[in-house]
């Protein structure tokens, strides 16, 4: 009885062990993708802005509705806001994925 008991407490702790494991590497994926998203979001917004936009709105740009040159501020705004739907897709889909 003793010793089934035993090796009953060390299959429970093997397995909250993986699954803590499993769930710091996810959050730590995540955080990774986040902020790799978040570099490259900015840069890639702040040098296109001004390639693509006036071509694309050349009446709002001589308007003064949309500027031509994208701020490092305006940059920072929309890179967040594209690092925080890109790295929270993984979480997304690992639940999906768990629910099946």
């Amino acid at each position: 009885m003793e010793e089934s008991r035993n090796e009953v407490e060390k299959r429970l702790a093997e397995e909250v062990e993986k699954r803590v494991t499993e769930g710091v590497t996810v959050g730590i994926t995540i955080l990774i993708q986040v902020a790799v998203m978040f570099v490259i979001s900015m840069v890639v917004f702040k040098f296109v802005w001004a390639w693509v936009v006036p071509d694309v709105f050349p009446g709002a740009v001589t308007q003064g509705l949309i500027n031509a040159d994208l701020t490092w501020l305006a940059a920072l705004k929309l890179a967040v806001l594209v690092a925080v739907l890109g790295g929270s897709y993984p979480a997304f889909t690992d639940a999906v994925h768990r629910q099946k």
